[in-house]
């Protein structure tokens, strides 16, 4: 019987990565540009492609999916006043901020979780929004071995919850005749999981979604998974 655990990174592995909402606010300020702290946070917030999951681009993907940030980045950015002569130096920064691996702290029983996860027979999977370079990050923080393999929307160009995006992690995982969605997200998470037909845990944060399980632990899902 096969048997395999798809996991969300951001949230649910490590602690939130703060840097999400800060990146171009700290880029700005760092090129000694004055943008309202607040009105470049909520941009940036809403900038990223998991905050438009409707919208596919699977013609967007890896190197490409920088450059269609990187055009949204400029737009508000002339918006706000910013010569656009500042904009590569400010796009760089923002991207060097983001993909920092000193932006990730893994929670203290993330290691030991998945380990004994595999010991018990499952099968590890990641399942994360995120940008194309994460995967270097898993590796920089230990864990990028536990997992079998990987399914990153900016590698695909499609978002959690969309149906494409579980399709492609149940092809990868060989649709496994058992299967769990960990994650903190209740729509990209748990409702994407619930639809692709997985049992689903919801960790950490995520107490209000329509998970069949919660823990506030993730040690405690090997109380769950047989």
């Amino acid at each position: 019987m096969t048997k395999a655990l798809f996991w969300d990174f951001d949230g649910t592995l490590s602690f939130p990565n703060q840097s999400f909402s800060t990146a171009l606010d700290k880029a700005l300020k760092e090129s000694g540009i004055s943008v309202s702290q607040a009105s470049a946070r909520s941009f940036l917030e809403q900038a990223y492609s998991w905050r438009t999951p409707q919208i596919a681009y699977p013609d967007r993907c890896g190197s490409l999916w920088w450059d269609s940030f990187f055009e949204t980045i400029g737009l508000f950015c002339i918006q706000q006043g910013v010569s656009s002569s500042h904009l590569p130096q400010i796009c760089k920064r923002v991207r060097e901020i983001l993909i920092d691996v000193s932006n990730y702290q893994l929670y203290e029983d993330t290691k030991e979780t998945l380990e004994q996860c595999l010991e018990r027979g499952y099968e590890n999977y990641l399942i994360t929004n995120n940008y194309p370079e994460i995967l270097q990050n898993l590796e920089l923080l230990g864990i990028k071995q536990y997992f079998t393999d990987f399914t990153v929307s900016s590698h695909i160009g499609y978002e959690k919850p969309r149906k494409e995006f579980f399709d492609y992690a149940k092809q990868l995982s060989n649709h496994p005749e058992i299967g769990y969605v960990i994650g903190d997200n209740p729509l990209a998470d748990i409702q994407g999981g619930k639809d692709a037909g997985f049992v689903t845990i919801a960790v950490h944060q995520c107490t209000a979604s329509n998970a069949e399980f919660y823990v506030k632990q993730l040690s405690q899902i090997l109380n769950i998974i047989k």
